[in-house]
C-alpha cells in the first residue's frame, strides 16, 4: 500500500471518526442542553407564577380602603347624599395605586360613582362582577370576602377585585378595583423573557414580547406546538413563531383559569450545538485557551514589573503591602524616608520565601509609624487583618530607622496586582511644611502681641483725647457759668450795698424795688443750676403710653407768646399709635425743640413750623421742621454736646439740645438733626417705640 493510500485511509478514518464523534457529540449536546434548558425554564416559570401571585395579591387589600371610608355607607343608603367627596377619594386612591379605576356599585352591579370621568361601565362588566356573588348552586353569598374576575374585551384583559358591602345584614353595594395587568409584563420586559397568558377560552390577552402581540398569537393558535422526546424519555415542546423556534413550558392557574406559557428561544442553543459539534473548533478553543492563559500570565508579570518600575520612579514614598500587612515592595524615595537599605529588603524577601533565617528581618507596615497618639487609629487598622484600611491624606508621625521621627501625609488604598491583593501606602514628607507652619504661627503670635501693644497705646491715646475733650467742655462750662452767675452776683452785691444807704435814708420804696430785682436775679441763677441738675436725672423705670398731640397742645399753650407770629402745621394721623415715653420728659423735649425753632425764626420773613409723625415698623418717627437760619456744618457735628452753643455769652449755657438727647436715650429713643436741602431751616427727627398694646 502506497504512502498516498495510507494517507487517504488515515484521513478517511480520521474523517469518519470526526463525523461519528461530531454526530454523537451533537446529539448528546443537544439533548443535554434541551433538558437543562427545560429544567431552567420550569424553575423560571415557577418564579414568574409566584411573581404573578404576589403582584395580584398586593392589590387584594385595596377594596377594603373603599369600605373603610366614613361616608361610604351614607352614599349607598341615602340617595340624596353628595357623591363628590367619595369620588375625590376614589380618584386619589386610583392615582396612588396606579390602577385602571376604582368603582362603587349598587347591589345590581350598576355604577354609582367612579374614580374616572366618562367611564364606560356596561352591563357585561356588571354581570362579571355580580356573578361572583353567587355560589355553585346560584344562591347569593354576600360574605365571601374579596372576589376576582377577569375576561377578554377588545384584545386586552380586564381584571377586577370586588368586595361586597353589607349593612345591617343586607348587601348595599360593591367596591370594585380594576387592575392594569401591564404591571405584570414590565419586569418580564426588563428580563427580555417571552411570556404569554391566555384565558379559559385559550385566547391570549398578554404578551411580554416587544414585537409580537397577543393578538398575533391568537391568529396563529396553539396548533403549532410539537412534542419531541429526548434520550432520557423527557418530552420537549417546541413552538415556531415568526420563523423562530421556541421551547415551551406552560402551567395553569386554576382559580383564574389562566394558562401561562414561558417561551425560550432555541436559536442560541442550536448555535451552541453547532459549535460543540466540530472537534476542530473544540481543539482550537483549547489551544486558544492555553495561548490565552500564557499570554495573560505574561501580561500579569509584565504589569507587576511595570507597577514596580512606576513606583520606583515617583518622588513620593510608595509601599506595597501584602494581605498580612507585610511589605512587598518599597520604592527608593520611601527607603530614604525611613532610613532603610537593600539588606533590610533582602531579609524581608527571604521571609516571604519561607527562609527561617530571615524571619527576624520581616518588615511590617506598622513598623514604619511611631507609637504616637495621633497614629493610634492607623496602627490599629494595620494590625487588624479582618478589615481593609483606607485613608486619604491624614497626618501621621513616621519612624526613620536612624532614630528620629518626621511628620508625613499618609494615604492607604486597596490594590490588586499580578495574582495577589494588598494595599498601596503613600507617604509624603511634610517636615518643611510643618516648619513653615511653625514659623508662621510664631510670626502670628508676634504680630498679635504687637497688635495688643498698639491697641493699648491707642486706648491710652483715646483716653487722653477724651480727657482733653472733657477738660475743654469743662472749660466752656466754667466760662459760661462764670459769666452767667457773675453778672447776677455782681448785681446783687451792688443792690445790697445800695440798700444799706437807702436803709439809712429810710427810702423803703427803693428798697422794695431793689429787693424785687435781687429776687429776680436769684431766680435766674436757680434756673441756670436747674439745667445742670437734669444730667443727674435717673432713667425712668417704666415707659408708659403717651399721646403726642396732648403733649404738643400743652407746649403750644405755654409758649403761645413766642409762637404768635409763626405759622404752625401739625400732621399726626389719628390712626397713629401712642408712643412709649415719660410724659413730663417728652414735654421737655418738645418744649426745647419748639423754643429753639422759635428763636431761629425771629429774623425770618414768613416763619413756619411743621410737626409731622409716621410709623416705620415698630417705631414712630416725629419730625420738627422750621425754615429758619439753620446752622453751619461745623456746628451741626457738635449740636448735641453739652455747653456747646452758637449763642453769645450770656444768652444760654448750651444745654438745651444736650439735655434733649439725654432724655431721648433714657426713653429708648433717638434724635437726629440735619439742614433742609430744598429750603432754609433745619429738621429734627425723633424716634420712639410705638405702643401696640391697644
Amino acid at each position: 500500500m502506497s504512502v498516498s493510500n495510507k494517507f487517504k485511509i488515515i484521513v478517511g478514518v480520521i474523517l469518519c471518526s470526526v463525523i461519528v464523534t461530531t454526530f454523537t457529540v451533537r446529539e448528546i449536546c443537544r439533548d443535554w442542553l434541551l433538558d437543562s434548558n427545560r429544567e431552567q425554564a420550569e424553575n423560571q416559570l415557577l418564579t414568574y407564577v409566584v411573581d404573578i401571585r404576589r403582584v395580584l395579591a398586593s392589590y387584594k387589600y385595596l377594596p377594603y380602603l373603599i369600605t373603610e371610608q366614613k361616608n361610604v355607607i351614607t352614599v349607598l343608603t341615602d340617595p340624596k347624599a353628595s357623591l363628590t367627596p367619595i369620588q375625590q377619594t376614589l380618584t386619589q386612591f386610583d392615582k396612588a395605586a396606579n390602577t385602571k379605576g376604582w368603582y362603587l356599585l349598587k347591589p345590581d352591579g350598576s355604577l354609582l360613582v367612579s374614580s374616572r370621568h366618562n367611564t364606560n361601565w356596561d352591563t357585561y362588566k356588571a354581570q362579571n362582577i355580580t356573578m361572583n356573588l353567587r355560589g355553585p348552586n346560584g344562591e347569593r353569598d354576600n360574605d365571601r370576602g374579596v372576589l376576582t374576575s377577569s375576561y377578554i374585551a377588545n384584545g386586552s384583559a380586564n381584571y377586577y377585585l370586588s368586595l361586597p358591602i353589607n349593612h345591617q345584614g343586607k348587601l348595599i353595594g360593591i367596591a370594585v378595583i380594576e387592575v392594569d395587568l401591564t404591571a405584570l409584563s414590565e419586569p418580564w420586559l426588563a428580563e427580555n423573557d417571552f411570556i404569554l397568558i391566555s384565558n379559559a377560552q385559550n385566547k391570549f390577552f398578554l404578551s411580554s414580547h416587544p414585537q409580537i402581540s397577543a393578538t398575533e398569537i391568537n391568529s396563529l393558535g396553539t396548533t403549532g406546538i410539537t412534542t419531541h422526546q429526548l434520550s432520557n424519555n423527557a418530552n420537549i415542546y417546541n413552538w415556531t413563531i415568526a420563523s423562530r423556534d421556541y421551547q415551551v413550558q406552560q402551567v395553569q392557574l386554576d382559580d383564574l383559569q389562566w394558562h401561562i406559557y414561558y417561551l425560550t428561544p432555541l436559536n442560541d442553543l442550536y448555535r451552541k450545538v453547532n459549535v460543540a459539534s466540530f472537534i476542530s473548533a473544540i481543539l482550537m478553543s483549547l489551544l486558544l485557551s492555553v495561548l490565552l492563559y500564557r499570554y495573560e500570565r505574561k501580561q500579569k508579570l509584565y504589569s507587576h514589573a511595570a507597577l514596580k518600575q512606576m513606583i520606583a520612579g515617583t518622588n513620593v514614598g510608595l509601599v506595597l503591602l501584602n494581605n498580612d500587612r507585610s511589605i512587598s515592595y518599597i520604592n527608593p524615595t520611601a527607603m530614604r524616608y525611613f532610613g532603610l537599605n537593600n539588606d533590610d529588603l533582602d531579609k524581608n524577601e527571604q521571609h516571604k520565601k519561607g527562609d527561617k533565617s530571615g524571619k527576624s528581618g520581616k518588615l511590617h507596615a506598622s513598623q514604619l509609624l511611631t507609637q504616637h497618639q495621633d497614629n493610634e487609629a492607623v496602627v490599629t487598622q494595620l494590625n487588624d487583618l479582618l478589615i481593609t484600611p483606607t485613608f486619604t491624606g491624614i497626618e501621621v508621625f513616621a519612624h526613620n530607622h536612624h532614630g528620629y521621627d518626621f511628620p508625613a501625609l499618609l494615604s492607604i488604598t486597596p490594590l490588586a496586582w499580578s495574582q495577589s491583593r494588598g494595599s498601596l501606602m503613600t507617604f509624603v514628607d511634610i517636615s518643611k511644611r510643618k516648619r513653615a507652619e511653625h514659623a508662621l504661627s510664631q510670626a502670628n503670635e508676634q504680630l498679635e502681641t504687637r497688635v495688643q501693644e498698639t491697641t493699648a497705646k491707642l486706648y491710652a491715646a483715646q483716653e487722653e483725647l477724651v480727657l482733653s475733650s472733657k477738660m475743654a467742655a469743662l472749660g466752656r462750662m466754667s466760662s459760661a457759668i462764670n459769666h452767667e452767675l457773675n453778672q447776677p452776683l455782681t448785681g446783687i452785691r451792688t443792690l445790697l450795698s445800695s440798700n444799706l444807704l437807702f436803709l439809712d435814708q429810710g427810702n423803703t420804696k427803693v428798697l422794695r424795688s431793689n429787693m424785687a430785682l435781687i429776687d429776680k436775679l436769684v431766680k435766674r441763677m436757680l434756673s441756670m443750676t436747674a439745667q445742670l441738675k437734669v444730667f443727674a436725672f435717673n432713667r425712668p423705670e417704666r415707659l408708659i403710653a403717651t399721646s403726642m398731640t396732648d403733649v404738643l397742645s400743652e407746649v403750644f399753650t405755654l409758649q403761645q407768646a413766642k409762637l404768635a407770629n409763626i405759622a404752625i402745621t401739625v400732621d399726626i394721623p389719628d390712626s397713629l399709635p401712642q408712643v412709649l415715653a415719660e410724659p413730663h420728659r417728652l414735654h421737655q423735649v418738645f418744649s426745647n425743640l419748639i423754643s429753639n425753632a422759635a428763636a431761629a425764626l425771629q429774623k425770618t420773613s414768613q416763619p413756619t413750623l411743621m410737626i409731622s409723625a409716621n410709623r416705620v415698623k415698630d417705631r414712630v418717627h416725629i419730625k420738627v421742621i422750621d425754615n429758619g437760619a439753620g446752622v453751619d456744618d461745623e456746628a451741626l457735628t457738635h449740636l448735641f454736646e453739652p455747653f456747646y452753643t452758637s449763642k453769645k455769652i450770656g444768652e444760654g449755657l448750651g444745654l438745651g439740645l444736650a439735655i434733649t438727647a439725654n432724655i431721648m436715650r433714657d426713653m429708648q429713643g433717638e434724635i437726629f438733626a440735619h439742614n433742609n436741602q430744598q429750603q432754609a431751616g433745619m429738621t429734627f427727627t425723633l424716634t420712639l417705640k410705638a405702643d401696640d398694646n391697644k
